[in-house]
């Protein structure tokens, strides 16, 4: 618990439950020297964490310089700059490591995340591509609205700590390579115990996709501005009635998962790619504690659905504005079961941009009612009726 005090000298922890994923029927002691012999060829290329270091001869695709002023202790250089930010703001939930298992993530609902998968929800790039800069910053900024991630924005108006946000965003970039580095570098091992070799290769490759990233990051600034600026416009029930056929679609499937009401109780619920990673891939029933418990001493907490947003109560993780929802609809969430919507393509199935922003606005009206001429309440949202009705207001 003190480790975000600068009492004690923080330090990476082995991915124990990763190696114990990979390694089905190996002793616990088998487990562990893989895991350490991983950690160990890791900190040859990354550094302690209150050194830091960047790997020779890649580009580097961080500052390094404020990612040493967040690593380590809290406290202050020798020009009174204070480091350790990540001790400060993000260990109790995040970990020293950045493996989610700060000294509070058992508390949490949900879990913090484990930046070493190089997964993450809401960012601006498609689902397999790593987020960019600018996505971690505003994830910084705004926060989570219904989770345990606080906002930092107000460290901006501070003169004092207006870099930190950047700075963390750089940092925790850097934690995610390092662990993605650790996890692949664990499945050459396993291949071959012999393969001190492919570290370089499998940094190399990591490095590239997160710098690739910021070339490839969907370009969203006009649609935002316009969608944000229609933020405050009463939907048309046009729209209205057009979105909803879309939202129970089977096109769609939204109504699946969320439920016909938007209300989170769909038929369909599932656990995330972190939870299965380590349950299901690795042969473990993630609904019987029988199976997933003997895990507990590698690092693993008790696994949890990944339940639907309840989107009446316009509590949206990745932000309650239209342009957020468009992402949110367009690009999906990483890592957990919110798919990308199927766009329409020459003669295959999917929804057409006019049909993506009339989703848009009827998920945007399910938590503000008020915004829809003539539906006071969403539990008093009509019916459409028949399917040829319904296939009606499609062609308008």
């Amino acid at each position: 618990m003190l480790s975000g005090c600068g009492q004690n000298l923080p330090s990476y922890r082995p991915n124990l439950l990763h190696a114990a994923s990979l390694s089905s029927g190996e002793t616990d002691q088998a487990i562990s020297e893989l895991a350490v012999k991983a950690s160990e060829q890791i900190r040859v290329e990354f550094g302690p964490a209150d050194a830091p270091i960047w790997p020779l001869n890649l580009p580097e695709a961080v500052d390094m310089k404020k990612v040493i002023r967040s690593a380590g202790p809290v406290g202050r250089d020798e020009n009174k700059v204070e480091r350790g930010l990540f001790s400060k703001h993000c260990v109790q939930c995040h970990g020293t490591t950045g493996d989610g298992l700060g000294p509070a993530a058992s508390l949490l609902a949900p879990y913090p995340r484990d930046f070493r998968r190089g997964s993450f929800k809401f960012k601006s790039t498609t689902l397999g591509k790593k987020p960019t800069h600018a996505d971690l910053v505003r994830t910084l900024e705004k926060g989570l609205t219904g989770t345990a991630m606080p906002a930092f924005g107000t460290l901006n108006n501070s003169k004092e700590f207006a870099e930190d946000i950047d700075a963390l965003a750089h940092y925790v970039r850097f934690l995610a390579i390092r662990g993605e580095v650790e996890r692949r570098f664990l499945h050459a091992l396993v291949n071959d115990e012999h393969a001190p070799t492919a570290i370089a290769e499998v940094t190399k490759k990591v490095v590239e996709s997160w710098i690739a990233s910021e070339s490839q990051a969907e370009s969203f600034l006009e649609r935002d501005a316009n969608l944000e600026n229609d933020n405050e416009k009463h939907v048309s029930l046009v729209a209205f009635e057009k979105g909803k056929v879309l939202f129970e679609s089977e096109l769609t499937a939204c109504a699946k998962c969320h439920g016909k009401a938007g209300d989170g109780q769909g038929i369909s619920q599932d656990f995330d790619e972190w939870t299965k990673d380590w349950t299901i891939r690795a042969g473990i029933d993630p609904t019987k504690p029988s199976e997933w418990k003997p895990m507990k001493k590698f690092g693993a907490l008790k696994p949890v659905i990944d339940r639907a947003r309840n989107l009446t109560l316009g509590a949206y993780r990745g932000g309650t504005t239209k342009a957020d929802i468009y992402r949110r609809i367009v690009l999906g969430v990483e890592g957990s079961p919110m798919p990308a919507v199927a766009r329409k393509e020459g003669e295959n199935p999917g929804l057409t941009e006019e049909d993506i922003l009339a989703l848009v606005d009827y998920v945007f009206s399910l938590s503000r009612p008020d915004s829809v001429p003539g539906v006071v309440h969403s539990s008093a949202i009509p019916s459409l009726g028949s399917i040829a009705e319904a296939k009606n207001v499609l062609d308008k």
